[in-house]
């Protein structure tokens, strides 16, 4: 440690004063305590520091009390979003696209821009400023503060499923300060504190890009879409966050112990708005039905309740107060030299200090008869927020050196861990209570759905009365997301110098979120016919017209993830080091709890026969296969001051493809159970059929050519045999995310080059870095390709319902998958498969 330190002073002594001054673990330690650290050199150090400073180490500091720092970052990003027209799958050509622009400039005077290849860009700025102030040698005080601006243009690349005109991207500002006040203190050899005071604002707005128009989806052939318009989910959309922190740990140290006693406490003040589908979003059967002026097939629109503006400003907000406690105490006991153990335990307590408003005709009618159809239902009460819950993680971990040479060192723990939660989830409760939105749709319009390009001029529900719209509630014992954790872990240093590590870690869900649809009444109109896939057919009816659904967030505790792990390491004298690691994860889980709307966490919810209010649970989309990672670096300096040095890397990420499930595609599957709510995605689990008796298959014609039904079996089949899961799982249900994406190997170099020189005792550096991503389809553009599904969010269409026959029971399919398989029969990710190079400069002093 000394000689270390010793270098960043005008010479030994003052540097290593400097060094024991600054380090709050040394400040206060007398001068023999030092001595027995670090041996004679202490002594010296004291008495230069007496001399010098006025001091010694344990007395007051009276020069160098102030120290402060700034720093600056402008950040300028443009990434391309390529796309090839030939790789579309739809029915139009770029002709018709075009004139579909042309349309919409003439009749509406907007353009939707572009729906070739695009662009994302980012404009960024980040300040930051610290001062540290050495009261004495007991106390520093420090005040920093963090700034941070950023522009954002995402826009969503055209692929060969879906036409994405460039303007139905998002506008994202971003702006954040950030202050935090700390203070650390000593209390003689066996008590020290550590206080934060933390103040964060946050203020985001996102928007659409362009002129304000409503959002339009054309069907271009089954499981196409042309996406046009204001992005309808960034509408009327804006977030202010006021976030007041409080921690506080004050540590006590006696003898073998450390121990700890904190707490943690956040405030929160949330205004937040979000009127999804504000500017009313159309759907068309194509792009003649919406030029022709034709009815259109799906509407759907909120709107604000409590005042009539459309867009940012309107009063139909989430506007709330929120508390998380947290006091923890923990104990690192020191048995032996070798084996320390650690235990403690943490309580948080989230709080949502105010109820949403209560929608009285809910409770007193509309809620009796969703209890007699859910016992769920029972659980919930309109106008009241989840109680307090008080959360308990306790945990225990130990480390054991088995020889006490810190070469062989076996470490493990368990206990509980507490999720924080998006406070977007609640917070829906509050504009989404049946008072504040309404809603209104094709089937509840009152007259046939012409498209009106002006945004202030949209449909509303005709026969509108309070309450109205969706209700999003939470149960009243609703628990924030917990998991039960355990590790076990082995580090060795093997022969030849090669640091080993083996660990293996497994997680059990213990509280999970879900969601349920309670208004949609779960009357079975029918099943499926002259099939083996029976699933069920709802009536598709609210329990309570007034509302069109009711989503409740409760509690599952099914799910788990484990790891298995084995890493290795090597430093050789010559300057080279060499890493590599090997993990094998699996995850499974039933809702992924990945968006901010309630509605999209319910229709994420795969299925298999029920529909979604019996989710089932499976592969996770987070679960991680087989990975390999694999590091060279190798350094090289030609200078003996190392300031003129040369490092080389190569990163080496071998990864199983993310997870994908087999569903029923087609525009009709979007709700294949007919169950009641927004459905804007297919979710529905395949049957993989035994045989061609078990798939009633159609012909259908493409480019003025007919496929038969016996064409279409041929190919399905031939795709079944070759796929190793639905070769083995025919007759049955396939599962959720049953299969992995190609295993990817991509190589990433980088190459430094330092230019430094010592003036004056201070180092000036300048660094040339070039880096290549993916310099394996640098080599050959066959390697370090990614893959994805032909479909949405990993799920593969692999067949699609094409309707019923006149019994309106018996499904028609059609299998248009021809005669690919393996990687022909996936697409390729287009961005992140192509190599990417980056030049940069730096300066760097001290």
């Amino acid at each position: 440690g000394i000689n270390a330190v010793t270098k960043s002073g005008t010479n030994n002594l003052e540097g290593t004063a400097y060094y024991f001054m600054q380090n709050e673990n040394l400040i206060g330690k007398t001068n023999k305590t030092l001595t027995d650290q670090t041996g004679s050199t202490a002594s010296k150090v004291a008495e230069f520091s007496k001399t010098t400073y006025g001091a010694s180490l344990g007395g007051p500091i009276i020069r160098d009390r102030l120290f402060f720092f700034v720093n600056a970052e402008i950040q300028k990003d443009e990434t391309p979003a390529p796309f090839d027209f030939a790789t579309y799958t739809g029915n139009s050509d770029q002709d018709q696209l075009n004139a579909l622009r042309t349309f919409l400039v003439e009749n509406y005077e907007y353009d939707p821009g572009t729906f070739g290849s695009v662009s994302d860009e980012l404009d960024g700025l980040k300040l930051f400023g610290k001062l540290d102030f050495n009261i004495n040698r007991n106390h520093r005080l420090t005040l920093r503060h963090n700034y941070t601006k950023a522009e954002q243009l995402d826009r969503s690349a055209s692929n060969p499923n879906n036409i994405n005109f460039s303007n139905n991207g998002i506008f994202f500002p971003s702006t954040t300060n950030s202050t935090a006040l700390e203070l650390n203190s000593r209390f003689g050899d066996r008590m020290s504190n550590n206080l934060i005071l933390g103040y964060t604002t946050v203020n985001d707005d996102r928007d659409p890009i362009g002129g304000d128009f409503p959002f339009l989806l054309i069907e271009d052939g089954p499981s196409k879409l042309i996406r046009i318009g204001s992005e309808e989910f960034s509408t009327a959309n804006g977030l202010e966050q006021s976030i007041f922190t409080i921690t506080d740990n004050f540590k006590i140290y006696r003898g073998a112990h450390t121990i700890t006693i904190g707490t943690h406490n956040e405030f929160y003040d949330i205004y937040n708005l979000f009127i999804g589908q504000n500017y009313g979003t159309y759907r068309y059967t194509s792009i003649d039905a919406l030029t022709s002026g034709a009815a259109a097939k799906e509407y759907d629109r909120a709107y604000s309740l409590v005042d009539n503006l459309t867009g940012d400003g309107s009063a139909a907000a989430a506007d709330f107060k929120a508390i998380q406690l947290g006091f923890y105490l923990q104990d690192e006991w020191s048995i032996t030299p070798k084996f320390t153990l650690t235990g403690g335990i943490r309580v948080d307590v989230p709080i949502l200090t105010s109820d949403p408003e209560e929608d009285t005709y809910f409770n007193q009618t509309a809620l009796p008869k969703m209890q007699a159809a859910y016992a769920l239902a029972s659980e919930i009460e309109a106008g009241k927020a989840p109680d307090g819950q008080i959360m308990f993680s306790p945990r225990l971990g130990f480390n054991f050196d088995v020889n006490g040479d810190k070469k062989n060192i076996l470490r493990g723990g368990l206990g509980v861990i507490t999720s924080r939660i998006p406070f977007v989830w609640p917070g829906a409760m509050y504009n989404n209570n049946g008072l504040t939105l309404g809603r209104v749709d094709e089937t509840n319009a009152g007259q046939p759905i012409i498209f009106r390009p002006d945004i202030n001029d949209q449909y509303k529900h005709p026969n509108f009365s309070l309450p109205s719209g969706d209700i999003n509630i939470f149960t009243k014992d609703f628990k924030y997301p917990q998991i039960f954790r355990t590790n076990l872990a082995y580090d060795t240093e093997l022969p030849g110098g090669i640091t080993a590590t083996f660990e293996g870690l497994y997680s059990k869900t213990l509280n999970n979120v879900l969601y349920t649809n309670v208004n949609s009444e779960p009357v079975v109109k029918n099943n499926w016919t002259n099939t083996p896939d029976d699933r069920i057919v709802y009536t598709r009816k609210a329990i309570d017209s007034k509302y069109t659904s009711v989503y409740v967030g409760s509690n599952t505790n099914d799910g788990y993830t484990y790891t298995l792990t084995a890493a290795f390491a090597k430093k050789f004298n010559f300057g080279l080091n060499a890493t590599l690691a090997y993990s094998y994860g699996d995850a499974q889980a039933v809702n992924e709890g990945t968006s901010s709307q309630n509605s999209s966490q319910w229709r994420g919810q795969m299925t298999q026969r029920d529909g979604r209010n019996a989710p089932v649970l499976g592969r996770s989309d987070f679960a991680l296969g087989h990975r390999v990672i694999s590091s060279l670096s190798y350094r090289q300096n030609w200078t003996r001051d190392k300031n003129v040095a040369t490092t080389l890397t190569l990163f080496y990420d071998g990864v199983a493809g993310s997870p994908y499930s087999y569903v029923i595609g087609g525009n009709s599957a979007r709700n294949i159970n007919n169950d009641l709510g927004s459905t804007s995605s297919n979710r529905a689990l395949i049957w993989v059929p035994a045989d061609e008796s078990e798939i009633n298959l159609v012909p259908y014609t493409a480019n003025n050519v007919t496929i038969s039904a016996e064409e279409q079996w041929e190919n399905l089949n031939a795709f079944i045999e070759n796929d190793p899961y639905l070769s083995e799982n025919r007759g049955q249900y396939a599962d959720k995310n049953s299969n992995w994406m190609p295993f990817t190997s991509f190589l990433d170099l980088s190459l430094r080059q330092d230019f430094g020189v010592n003036v004056g005792g201070k180092n000036h550096k300048f660094q040339i870095s070039w880096d290549v991503f993916n310099l394996a389809n640098l080599l050959n553009k066959e390697w370090g390709v990614r893959y994805f599904v032909p479909g949405n969010f990993n799920n593969y269409y692999l067949y699609e319902l094409a309707g019923f026959e006149s019994d309106g029971t018996t499904p028609r399919f059609n299998y248009r998958g021809g005669d690919k398989l393996d990687k022909d029969a996936l697409q390729i990710a287009d961005n992140s498969s192509r190599w990417q190079m980056r030049l940069g400069l730096r300066y760097i002093f001290n």
